[in-house]
Order: structure tokens, then sequence, then C-alpha cells
């Protein structure tokens, strides 16, 4: 176990380097996700769109009633009663809506024969039909009372229509299941952990197997009676505590982060989420492996750990959904490890029982990643024992002199 105990080494000896990536890759994954977070709020606030109402009925109580239930939902602004400041306000978009209550309203409303009010919305404004929809529910409450014939008087019937107005529905959000659906914030981060862990584990292994790469170091171990397979088998085991340092810090990032809003989820969920991130870090650190036997430098350490992780995740649905991917390019995506750790999150999220046929598609999603996993190390192996006979493997190596001394 000699070159394992000089992959130790060079981790020891680079220790800050390494530390530094992980500091920048768990602050890189929080800062995506509270960003991204926003966007699946479940979290639900009654939207206040700003309004402005022209009075020129005077102080008739059907009117007050108007702009008082407005201002319970909505934002006032007071704009003057004349046409170039209103056509300011709608064009410098300072009011969503604009209702002009004419005068004499109010009589040709009790007359049963109400006179239009004119309206004025912004343009490609939502706000503006919200608010457009409040006064005709307004209006229409009033006219329901009106023509029940309950001889209510003014300020009767706009206490009532107030009143009817102001009910609002009690929801209660239940889930039927064994589980309570995963926290979205959680998945998110998990979704996203699938391109730190590439990114990540091709730094840190490229940063071990460069220093082999040596031409002279190359050619001693070549003299010696170690044989490339052992060689590279050892290497990858470096590698493979590097993995799974960097995928056990991460899931504990994210479980104290996010822990709080699992109470409800089943175990057995989170297990199978941590699973599926386990097993692609297997499928992050063959890739990895094989990245070292070409990377040279570290220009090309860089160019390597970024192409390949933004290319596999773009196409593997981590930046987009699988479900906005056209079908030629699912058809690429079932290709990449990250098509398959993405569509089992989402099979996981899903989950309603955990009976044999509802978990067969997980396990499906978890082999197929094994599968590329164990078929990139045979790669790599077989890559390693020809790399060892090429006389082009010697040249063009980029390394610091001192990086094993």
């Amino acid at each position: 176990m000699k070159v394992f105990e000089a992959c130790m080494t060079v981790i020891k000896r680079r220790i800050v380097t390494f530390i530094v990536y992980f500091a920048v890759f768990i602050g890189l994954a929080v800062m995506l996700t509270a960003l991204s977070g926003d966007q699946f709020t479940t979290d639900f606030s009654a939207l206040r769109p700003n309004f402005t109402v022209i009075n020129r009925d005077g102080d008739s109580l059907m009117a007050g009633g108007l702009i008082n239930y407005l201002g319970e939902n909505g934002i006032e602004v007071a704009i003057e009663d004349d046409m170039s400041a209103l056509q300011d306000a709608t064009f410098f978009r300072a009011t969503d809506y604009i209702v002009i209550i004419p005068k004499g309203f109010r009589e040709s409303f009790f007359s049963g024969d109400p006179m239009t009010l004119e309206t004025v919305k912004t343009t490609s404004s939502a706000s503006g039909y919200y608010v457009d929809s409040m006064v005709n529910q307004y209006l229409n409450q009033a006219r329901i009372r009106l023509l029940a014939g309950n001889g209510l008087s003014e300020d009767e019937l706009v206490a009532a229509v107030l009143g009817d107005l102001s009910l609002e529905a009690v929801a209660v959000k239940k889930h039927f299941g064994v589980s309570a659906p995963l926290d979205e914030s959680y998945r998110l981060y998990n979704q996203l952990l699938c391109y730190i862990l590439m990114v990540l584990t091709i730094l840190c292994v490229t940063n071990i197997t460069i220093v082999f790469r040596r031409p002279d170091l190359r050619m001693r171990n070549l003299c010696s009676p170690l044989k490339p397979r052992s060689l590279t088998g050892q290497q990858m085991l470096s590698g493979a505590i590097l993995g799974a340092l960097a995928w056990l810090l991460m899931s504990i990032v994210g479980l104290v982060l996010f822990g709080g809003n699992l109470g409800d989820v089943d175990n057995r969920t989170i297990a199978l989420v941590l699973l599926n991130s386990l097993v692609f870090t297997a499928v992050a650190m063959s890739l990895a492996t094989l990245s070292g036997s070409f990377v040279r430098g570290a220009n090309a350490q860089n160019a390597v750990a970024n192409i390949m992780s933004l290319g596999m995740c773009f196409l593997g649905g981590v930046f987009v959904p699988l479900s906005m991917l056209g079908e030629g390019i699912l058809a690429v995506a079932r290709f990449l490890p990250t098509y398959w750790n993405m569509t089992a999150l989402d099979r996981i999220s899903n989950l309603t029982s955990y009976e044999a046929a509802a978990l067969a598609p997980v396990w499906q999603a978890l082999l197929i990643q094994a599968a590329f996993a164990a078929a990139i190390f045979c790669v790599t192996l077989a890559l390693g024992k020809c790399l060892s006979q090429s006389e082009r493997s010697f040249s063009g190596v980029k390394t610091e002199i001192s990086a094993f001394i």
C-alpha cells in the first residue's frame, strides 16, 4: 500500500487547498439553494396592488365603502383628478388601476340602472385585472343585497356588503400516504449537490493523480514490481476516501440547514435521498479518476472539471428540469449518469408508499448509476494499463517539482 500512503501524504500536504475547495463549494450549494428556493416557497401572501379612486360623486357611502374595501386589499395612490396627471400615472406605472366614480352614481345605483364606472388598467399588468375583479365583487354583492329587498338603508347596505366580503375560508393542508412530501428546499439542495459533488471530486482527485504523472516518478513506478492495475487501484482508494468525505460533509450541511423542515418526512425517504447522493458520489469519483488519466496541469484540471460537470448537469436535468427538455435532448441525457440521478431524486420525492412495486423504479435508477460507476472504473483500469505502455504519456506533464518532495 505504498502508493496509498503516498496519496495520503499528498492529501496532508495539500490539506489547505482541499479545505478551500470544500468551503467554497459548500457555500456555493447553500447560496444557490437560497436563491432558487424563493421560486418554490409554499407560503401564501395576498397581493396588494396599487390603485387610484377618482370620486366625483361627493361623500356617498357607496363610494366610501368601495374605497375602504379596496384599501383593505391594496395600496391607494392619490392622484389629482386631471387628465394629464392620470395619463402620466398610467404611463409611468405609478398605479395599476384607476377607477372613476361619476357624479350621480349613487342615485343611479339605487334606481336600478347603475352608471358604468370608468376604469383604466396598466398595460400587461395582472394587478389591474385583480383590482377590477374586486370592484366587480363589491358592486355585485351590493346589487344582490339590494335586490333581496330587505329594506336596508345605505349605511346598513354598505356595512353588510363589507361584512360579506371580509369572510375568509380556512384552508387545511393534509397529506395522504405514509410520509409527507419531501421539503422542496432540501430537494433542491440535493439536486444542486449533483453538480457540486462532481466538480469538487474531480478537482480534489486530480490534485493527487497529477503528482503521479511526473515523468521521473512514473518511470520509477514502472521500474518497480508494482503492477499498473495496483497503482491505479490504490489511487482510486485514496480518491474514494476524498469522495466519501465530500459526500459526508455536504450531507451533514444539508441536514443541518433543512432538517427542521423534514420533521413529517419518513426517515426512509431521507435515507433514500442520501443513498442516491452516495451512489452518485461513486459515479463522480470514477469520473474524477478517469479524468486524472489525462490531466497534465492546473489549467487542464479546471477545464476538465468545469466542462464535464456543467455539460452533464445541463443535459441531465440538474439546472433545467427534465420536464422542460425536448425529446431529442432527453434521448441523449439517458446516456448520462446525471439524468438517472435526477430521475431517482424525482421518484423518491414522489413516493407515497414503500411497497416493492413503488420502490422498484427508485432501485432501477440507483442501479443504473452504480452500473455507470462500475463501467467507468473498468475503463479507467484498462486505460491506465495502456497509458503505462505509451511513450506519449510521458510528455507534456506540468506539475510542481516540489509536489512530492
